[in-house]
């Protein structure tokens, strides 16, 4: 990776140049303080975590890159025209092309973001251990286990992106897996060999959390009332308990370790069932039309926040926009996203509140603002949620789908629609469609079944699986520090 980049990065996180970043993220700016003046103090490496969550919002990760353009297009979400005038690039990534200037150099800055956060990682997980007699409570563990689960994240992320078919090949040699503060390169690592590190930042990461406020006092997404610090609240806009746990969960399913997937999906669930992510009320959704909580909050388990999200409803998807917007094919979200019984649709679907029909074209709307201007849901882009956690246990259960159908059935009446009487691999495929589009994991979703990926009411159109579709190259960055 580019070690110009990953210096520069940290540079960068440690000076928290964020003047107007979100309250509850307790950050100011702090151009003028130095590496060793945050980790002087608790509340300085407090500021340090936060500012690779705020990094995490980059257009070249999560800000639009890994959840609603780049890897969403990959997925089939989006009908790309033809006309290169308009579409430009995009006509490329729709034919998984994949090696032109554009999108290679589009690749290298994913890689080089990601790679940069994993080192800022290390380096606040290394000076914790030189200095923990600094901290109070359970912060040290909160702060560790946080920073473990997002270098896990990141590595997944590009082992999705840039590793094989997992089912096919587990042990064809990817990626690095960084876990000092090193600048030198790793080696490249077999794919089983990075999800077992994945899978062990994660658990160790699961235990330091095991104290975690999110437990016994939910989410808490509202402000301390007694003037305290915010850093332990606001828990569903950091790597909590639940939210590793659930991260465990799809980490176990794309290894094929279904027991393990069963097992972290439904303690997710049964926390929710406590009370902790609830099904958003039905009130919030239908009936507050023209003003509806569209991401359905309350079942979020972890999300990041971005005051400029909104930018990302007026970048792809606004009706309003002159250029191309970003949209399902009308005969795909009408005859078999929220129509055709034989594909579980149902136009009644809570989720089918996420479009907006004009002119004969339905618009995607889950990223437009509440009205409410300060809401913290307008800042909100999702990362993991409920509803996976119940596709996940029903995938999971058995090796017969059938098994685990009440679980989608169970999510199913939380939106509003009636119980499927068969559970098929392509019926699930539509149902992690309506629950996760525009999320960022529909090519995942695929890669993992090795499954054509769905672009179209017509068949013919759909892409077939295969390697030059679902395995990236090797970013150059990489490849010329090699």
């Amino acid at each position: 990776m580019n070690m110009k980049m990953k210096i520069l990065s940290w540079i960068c996180c440690c000076s928290l140049l964020f003047g107007g970043c979100n309250h509850w993220l307790d950050v100011e700016p702090y151009d003028q303080i130095s590496e060793n003046e945050l980790t002087k103090s608790q509340e300085g490496f407090q500021k340090l975590l936060n500012g690779i969550y705020i990094e995490l919002n980059k257009e070249e990760l999560y800000g639009s890159t890994l959840t609603v353009e780049m890897i969403e297009i990959m997925g089939g979400a989006y009908e790309i025209g033809s006309d290169a005038k308009v579409w430009k690039n995009y006509s490329d990534l729709k034919d998984y092309t994949y090696g032109t200037d554009y999108w290679r150099d589009r690749l290298d800055k994913t890689w080089d973001k990601a790679y940069a956060l994993i080192l800022n990682c290390n380096k606040l997980l290394a000076n914790m251990e030189k200095k923990k007699n600094l901290f109070t409570g359970i912060n040290y563990d909160i702060i560790r286990g946080e920073a473990l689960a997002l270098r896990a994240m990141l590595h997944f992320d590009m082992f999705r992106l840039f590793g094989p078919v997992y089912s096919r090949d587990k042990e064809m040699v990817c990626i690095p897996y960084y876990t000092a503060e090193t600048l030198n390169p790793e080696e490249l690592l077999p794919a089983s060999e990075v999800v077992a590190k994945v899978l062990a930042d994660l658990k160790e990461a699961r235990l330091l959390l095991k104290e975690d406020p999110v437990i016994t006092g939910g989410t808490m997404m509202d402000e301390a009332s007694d003037g305290g610090t915010n850093f332990l609240r606001y828990r569903a806009l950091r790597l909590n308990y639940y939210a590793v746990t659930g991260l465990l969960a799809r980490v176990a399913l794309y290894a094929g370790e279904r027991e393990r997937a069963y097992s972290y999906s439904t303690e997710v669930i049964k926390a929710a069932n406590d009370g902790i992510f609830p099904f958003v009320d039905r009130k919030l959704v239908i009936g507050s039309p023209d003003d509806p909580d569209r991401i359905f909050s309350s079942e979020i388990l972890f999300a990041l926040s971005h005051t400029s999200r909104g930018q990302l409803f007026l970048n792809y998807f606004d009706p309003s926009r002159t250029t191309f917007v970003f949209k399902m094919e009308k005969d795909l979200i009408d005859k078999r996203i929220f129509g055709g019984t034989e594909y579980g649709g149902n136009q009644d679907d809570y989720r089918h509140i996420n479009w907006v029909v004009s002119n004969s074209a339905s618009f995607f709307y889950k990223y437009a603002n509440m009205q409410e201007s300060g809401k913290i849901q307008n800042t909100m882009i999702p990362m993991l949620r409920l509803g996976e956690m119940y596709l996940i246990a029903a995938e999971s259960q058995s090796a017969d789908l059938n098994a685990g159908i009440g679980w989608v059935n169970t999510l199913r009446k939380n939106r509003g629609v009636r119980n499927l009487s068969v559970l098929t691999p392509e019926l699930l495929q539509y149902e992690y469609i309506r629950e996760l589009y525009g999320e960022g994991q529909l090519f995942f979703m695929y890669k993992r079944m090795y499954a054509p990926v769905i672009w179209s009411d017509d068949e013919k159109k759909n892409v077939q699986p295969g390697n030059a579709v679902f395995v990236l190259p090797l970013p150059d960055t990489e490849k010329d520090n090699r």
